[in-house]
C-alpha cells in the first residue's frame, strides 16, 4: 500500500520535522494510541552507526508478531523516532521516507498497518523541541490524529523514550533486550519493563485497560 500523504512541517523557521501519514482516517473522539519507538524496538540498532538504507533495516526478532497483536486493539499505531542521521547529513529525508514506506509495506504483508510516523531529524546539540526526551513529536501526533495522550502508551527501549512519554502525560513500556537497555532502565522503575517482544502485547493491553 503506498503512502497516502506525506508532509513536512516546521514549527520554527529552522526546525523541519517529518511526518508520514499512512491513513487519512481521523478519530471523531479523542482516544488512546500506541506510540512506538523505531530503532531498537522495530528494527535492530546498528552498533555505533545508523540505518541509512533499507538493506540495513533488520526487524527485531518477534516484533512483527507483537505489532500484529497490537493492531488487533484497533488503536492508532504511531512511530515516534529521533533520526539525527538526517541532521548530520548522513541520510536524506527522501531516504528516510523510503525506509519508512518499505517498513510499512513489509508490515502490511502481516496484516499490520501503521497509522503514521513522526521523525525528529535534528542533532542533539540543536536543542529542538521535538527530539526525545522532549515531547514535541507526541504532541504533534496527538493534534493531527485526535489522540488522548493521557490514555496512550509508548513502547520504547531507552530512558529517553520513557521521559518523552512522561513529559507528554502518557504511560510507557521499556523493552529491554540488550546491555544498552539495561543501563538506561535506571530511574524508570515505575515503568513496566519487558525482556522480549513476546511480552509487549500483554503489557500494553494491561496499561490501556487501566
Amino acid at each position: 500500500m503506498p503512502v497516502r500523504r506525506i508532509s513536512e512541517i516546521a514549527q520554527e523557521p529552522s526546525a523541519n520535522l517529518l511526518r508520514i501519514i499512512f491513513s487519512e482516517k481521523k478519530a471523531s473522539a479523542r482516544g488512546p494510541a500506541i506510540f512506538i519507538d523505531r530503532d531498537g524496538v522495530i528494527n535492530q540498532r546498528r552498533p555505533d552507526d545508523y540505518v541509512l538504507n533499507w538493506s540495513q533495516f533488520v526487524f527485531v526478532p518477534g516484533i512483527r508478531e507483537a505489532l500484529k497483536q497490537l493492531s488487533t486493539l484497533g488503536l492508532p499505531m504511531i512511530v515516534i523516532s529521533n533520526q539525527a542521521a538526517v541532521g548530520k547529513g548522513l541520510l536524506t529525508l527522501d531516504g528516510l521516507r523510503e525506509i519508512t514506506t518499505r517498513m510499512q509495506q513489509a508490515l502490511l504483508e502481516d496484516g499490520t498497518a501503521l497509522t503514521a510516523a513522526y521523525y525528529c531529524p535534528h542533532r542533539s546539540e540543536e536543542n529542538c523541541a521535538c527530539r526525545k526526551p522532549r515531547p514535541g513529536l507526541l504532541h504533534m501526533a496527538a493534534n493531527d490524529l485526535n489522540v488522548n495522550l493521557s490514555r496512550s502508551v509508548l513502547v520504547g527501549d531507552s530512558e529517553t523514550d520513557i521521559k518523552a512519554a512522561e513529559a507528554a502525560g502518557s504511560r510507557s513500556i521499556l523493552l529491554v533486550s540488550n546491555s544498552r537497555n539495561l543501563g538506561s532502565s535506571v530511574g524508570v522503575t515505575s515503568t513496566p519493563v519487558v525482556y522480549s517482544t513476546a511480552e509487549v502485547f500483554d503489557a500494553a493491553e494491561k496499561l490501556l485497560s487501566q
